[in-house]
């Protein structure tokens, strides 16, 4: 008894032992592969165009508020009360908007990206599988601080998904 539990033991860490350990850094493959660049400048392209847009209305509610500075000293009670409330109308509406925006963008992000992080885990399973690696975890998230001779194969995921997606 003794004896089959020693070769179990025995068996199990000579598998650790000689286990393949891999890692990719998905970030820079993202920023890295034509897909993930060409989603990056669309939306900062994309967030261009909203911050030109926010920049807009925010001038227009400056412009609108000195100008209400300026008539308030010889305006009636009423018209102030009633350009005050405009402004904070406006301050509202205007902050509703770049949350709105910012909400946009963070879908959009997630809209552009996602297709293309799940086709890298499909080239990632495909070079883990072609190298018999045990395991590949995210070089960057993973909690793990240190693997003694986990292979980094970021460079052969963005080859291979440039070669597969071009």
């Amino acid at each position: 008894m003794l004896k089959i539990f020693v070769f179990t033991v025995a068996t199990l860490f000579a598998g650790q032992v000689f286990a393949s350990y891999g890692t990719v850094d998905m970030q820079m493959a993202l920023e890295t592969i034509k897909d993930g660049v060409n989603a990056k400048a669309k939306l900062e392209k994309e967030f261009k165009e909203k911050q030109k847009m926010l920049k807009t209305r925010e001038a227009e509610i400056k412009k609108l508020t000195e100008n209400y500075r300026q008539q308030a000293p010889v305006m009636s009670e009423q018209n102030r009360a009633k350009k005050e409330q405009e402004i904070q109308g406006k301050m509202a509406e205007f902050q509703n908007l770049v949350q709105q925006s910012q909400s946009q963008m963070q879908n959009r992000e997630v809209q552009l990206t996602k297709p293309i992080i799940d086709a890298l885990r499909v080239t990632i399973k495909e070079i883990a599988e072609k190298n018999k690696y045990e395991l590949v975890y995210e070089k960057n998230q993973s909690g793990i601080f240190y693997s003694k001779d986990a292979k980094d194969i970021t460079n052969d995921v963005i080859k291979r998904y440039n070669e597969v997606h071009k």
